[in-house]
C-alpha cells in the first residue's frame, strides 16, 4: 500500500504488519506521453497522479459505502460528487480482524471500503488498452487491494491497464441468514463481497474506456480467496459479458475455500445473530461484529462464499462443464507446495480415506505408503503429509477446473510454480510466493519481502510477459518466450515456473494425474 488517507507528502513512509506504506512512486510531475490525469467518471470528474511509467487514480469509489442501512445488501450506486475528486490515495481496507495477533491494517479498516485503483501506461498507439482486474486473497477475511505487492506500475508497462479493489470481507461480507434472504430482490445471501467485485467488474466496463481501456477485452485475475472469487465469477450466470477471459492462482480448492451450501451457511448465519433482529445488528458498531464474528468463528462459522441460488448456482466443475455455456480462455495453476493444513502422521489415514473413499488404498500407494518405510520428502513437493495437503485443495482442484474446461471446448493453459524464494527455501513454492512474481514487484519490505536474485527477477520478467500477453489476446504465448502448449484433455501439458529450469520454465504432463483422477 503506498499511499493512504492522510498520506499525501511524497517520501512519507509507513511499515505495518510488515506493509511498506508508501508514496513515495506517485510523482507528481507530468510524465511526457502520458494521457491527462484529469478524467471523467460517469460520477464526476477525479484527478489522477503521475508514476513513472503512466498515472495511477487510486482510492476512487465503485460503490456507495455499506454502511449503516446499507450493511448486507447489495452494492448500491456510488454517488456523484462535484467538482473534482484527488485520486491520490488509497481508500481505507475493508473491516477485518487483526491478521495473527497483528493489529495495524485492522486498526485502518473500515466499512466504507469500497473503492478501486487503477494503473495506466502512457499513451501508446493502441486505441483501446486490455485491462486486467485482480482480485485479492485473504480467506475471505483479510486483505486489501492496496499491498505493494499488487502495485500496478510492473505490469501497466507492459501495455495493460491494472485494477485492483476492496470488496467486503468475513462477517461484512458473507453473512447469510433466512432474514437476509427472504429481504432481498434475489432472495439470496451471503455473498455480498462477490456482489461487490461485479460492482467492481460493472463500473469498469462503463467507464474504464475514459482511461484508454477496452471494456471488451477484461481479464479478471486472481490469488487463493481471490482466485477462488475469480472462478466464482467465471462460473456464474450473472456476469457475461463483464471479461473475457480469466486466471485462477491457487484458487480452485476442493475444499478450503470451497462455497458452502445455502442451508448450512444460514444455520451458521443464525449462530452468528444470536437472536438479535436485523435491526439491531445493522445498528451495532464495526468492533461489536467484528468481535462476534470472531466468537462464532471459534464455534466452526466460515463466512465465505456461499452456493445462493443466484450468484453461485452450482458446483463449479458441473458449471465448467456445461457445453452450453460459452467458454471462455483460463490459465490456472497452483503451486508446488502449498497446502494450508498438513496433518500429523497419525492423523493422515483417516484424512486420506475420507478424501479418497474407495480409491484411499490406491491413493496410499500412489503416494509409496504401502511400503514397510515411509518414502523420504520430495524436494519439491515435501513430505507425504505436504504433498497430501496440496494435492487435496489446491492442486488437483486446478488439474480438475483444466479438465473440465478442456473437456467443454476451452482453451486453457495450466502451471505450477516451483520456485524456491531466496532466505525461504525450507517451505519450497508455498501458498502466495508467485504473487510477488506475477505482479513484477520483488520487494525487499512487506509480507513477500525477499533478498530475491537476478534469476527471480528473470523468472518474475518471463511470467510478466505471459500473463500480460493473455490480458491481450488470449494467449500467454508471444516472440521470443518458450512456447507454452495449451492444456488438452488428450494431452494435459503444463508449464513449470523455476529459476532451476533452463529459461526459468520447463513443459511438463498431466500433473499429478496419478493422484487427482483417484479424488471423488
Amino acid at each position: 500500500m503506498r499511499a493512504l488517507a492522510g498520506m499525501k507528502r511524497l517520501g512519507t513512509s509507513l511499515t505495518i504488519l510488515g506493509l511498506e506504506l508508501s508514496s513515495a512512486s506517485l510523482l507528481h510531475a507530468q510524465v511526457p506521453g502520458l494521457a491527462a490525469l484529469h478524467v471523467a467518471t460517469a460520477q464526476g470528474q477525479i484527478q489522477g497522479v503521475a508514476t513513472e511509467t503512466g498515472a495511477a487514480y487510486l482510492g476512487v469509489p465503485y460503490a456507495a459505502p455499506p454502511v449503516g442501512e446499507l450493511r448486507w445488501r447489495s452494492p448500491a450506486p456510488p454517488r456523484a460528487w462535484a467538482g473534482v475528486k484527488q485520486a491520490d490515495h488509497y481508500g481505507p481496507p475493508c473491516a477485518q480482524a487483526p491478521l495473527r495477533g497483528q493489529t495495524a491494517v485492522s486498526s485502518i479498516s473500515s466499512e466504507d471500503c469500497l473503492t478501486l485503483n487503477i494503473w495506466v501506461p502512457r499513451a501508446s498507439a493502441e486505441p483501446k488498452l486490455p485491462v486486467m482486474v485482480w482480485v485479492h486473497g485473504g480467506g475471505f477475511q483479510n486483505g486489501m487491494g492496496s499491498s505493494p505487492t499488487y502495485d500496478g506500475v510492473a505490469l501497466s508497462r507492459h501495455g495493460v491497464i491494472v485494477v485492483t479493489l476492496n470488496y467486503r470481507l468475513g462477517a461484512f461480507g458473507f453473512f447469510a441468514h433466512p432474514q437476509l434472504t427472504a429481504e432481498s430482490l434475489h432472495k439470496s445471501s451471503g455473498n455480498f463481497g462477490l456482489e461487490d467485485q461485479i460492482a467492481a467488474l460493472r463500473w469498469v466496463a462503463a467507464n474504464i474506456a475514459q482511461f484508454g481501456g477496452d471494456p471488451a477485452n477484461v481479464t479478471l485475475f486472481g490469488q487463493s480467496a481471490g482466485g477462488a472469487s475469480v472462478l466464482d465469477l467465471v462460473t456464474s450466470d450473472v456476469t457475461d459479458g463483464l471479461f473475457a477471459r480469466a486466471i485462477i492462482q491457487s484458487g480452485a480448492a476442493r475444499s478450503s475455500i470451497a462455497p458452502l451450501n445455502m442451508a448450512d451457511a444460514e444455520r451458521e448465519g443464525e449462530s452468528f445473530a444470536n437472536g438479535l433482529p436485523l435491526s439491531a445488528l445493522r445498528g451495532l458498531d464495526t468492533a461489536a461484529v467484528i468481535e462476534m464474528a470472531q466468537a462464532a468463528g471459534q464455534s466452526g462459522a466460515r463466512f465465505s462464499p456461499v452456493q445462493d441460488g443466484y450468484i453461485i448456482t452450482r458446483a463449479a466443475t458441473d458449471a465448467i462443464s456445461d457445453q452450453r455455456r460459452k467458454p471462455i480462455p483460463l490459465l490456472i495453476g497452483s503451486n508446488a507446495r502449498e497446502g494450508l493444513a498438513v496433518l500429523p502422521p497419525d492423523k493422515l489415514d483417516a484424512a486420506m480415506a475420507s478424501a479418497f473413499g474407495a480409491n484411499a488404498a490406491a491413493a496410499r500407494a500412489a503416494y509409496g505408503l504401502s511400503a514397510e518405510m515411509p518414502p523420504a520428502p520430495d524436494r519439491l513437493m515435501g513430505t507425504v503429509a505436504e504433498q497430501f495437503s496440496t494435492d487435496s485443495s489446491f492442486r488437483c482442484g486446478a488439474v480438475q477446473i483444466a479438465a473440465a474446461s478442456a473437456r467443454a471446448g476451452g482453451p486453457v493453459w495450466h502451471y505450477q510454480f516451483e520456485q524456491f524464494v531466496p532466505g525461504r527455501e525450507a517451505r519450497g513454492a508455498a501458498h502466495s510466493f508467485e504473487v510477488p512474481y506475477v505482479f513484477g514487484n520483488l520487494l525487499t519490505t512487506g509480507f513477500s519481502a525477499a533478498d530475491y536474485k537476478a534469476a527471480d527477477r528473470r523468472l518474475s520478467d518471463l511470467m510478466v510477459e505471459y500473463w500480460t500477453n493473455f490480458a491481450k489476446t488470449g494467449n500467454p504465448n508471444g516472440a521470443k518466450l518458450p512456447v507454452w502448449p495449451a492444456y488438452q484433455k488428450d494431452r494435459r501439458a503444463y508449464a513449470r515456473f523455476s529459476s532451476d529450469h533452463p529459461g526459468a520454465v520447463e513443459l511438463g504432463t498431466d500433473l499429478r494425474g496419478e493422484i487427482c483422477r483417484l479424488f471423488p
